[in-house]
């Protein structure tokens, strides 16, 4: 965040100014194995919101795609509880290169990606997780894996915002497991 002031700007000291109009906070789940890990670890939901710069308001729906693993096509039990998701919303799934394409001509669709940048001129929109599990191993990794790379891959997907980082600068005092945050006030939420 920016600040008028800080930048030496002409505005009113202390006035915050949005570098981006929108953030586009994802969530990635993955094959996965109580007690082990599995090789290759494969993308088996793309979820997605879209957050207002400015307000904090989540615009429209969600955005939500299940993706048809091709290496273990049958969920554990474990993953199935985990996450879940059911064996036939992956059956039914589209491969990675196809939730990417999807995902991308939905930000399309909403103006995200065309948006105009914030005062902070950092530009229309920033990816936004929850760690950098989502972006860099995962996403990457699969990417690299599966050859979608260039034009399969939006370059928006190589930049984005851990939360964690803010998260825990901000509440350095709590001992947090994950996926508890009720002591600072937050809550899980499940996209529907």
């Amino acid at each position: 965040m920016n600040t008028a002031a800080a930048r030496g700007g002409d505005g009113v000291a202390g006035v915050q100014l949005q570098e981006f109009a929108y953030f586009v906070v994802i969530d990635l789940e993955a094959t996965c194995e109580r007690g082990r890990r599995i090789y290759p670890q494969e993308i088996i939901e793309f979820a997605s919101v879209v957050v207002d710069g400015a307000t904090g308001e989540q615009l429209a729906e969600a955005f939500r795609a299940y993706v048809r693993p091709l290496h273990h096509r049958e969920l554990t039990d474990y993953c199935r509880e985990l996450t879940g998701i059911a064996q036939a919303d992956v059956d039914a799934g589209v491969d990675l290169r196809e939730a990417l394409r999807a995902h991308d001509a939905w930000l399309d669709a909403r103006g995200v990606k065309n948006a105009a940048g914030g005062g902070g001129g950092g530009g229309g929109f920033a990816v936004v997780t929850w760690g950098d599990w989502d972006c860099r191993t995962m996403l990457e990794g699969e990417c690299r894996f599966k050859g979608i790379i260039g034009d399969g891959k939006p370059e928006y997907f190589d930049r984005w915002i851990n939360l964690k980082v803010p998260f825990r600068q901000i509440y350095e005092s709590f001992t947090l497991t994950e996926g508890d945050y009720r002591p600072v006030g937050l809550a899980l939420v499940y996209l529907s």
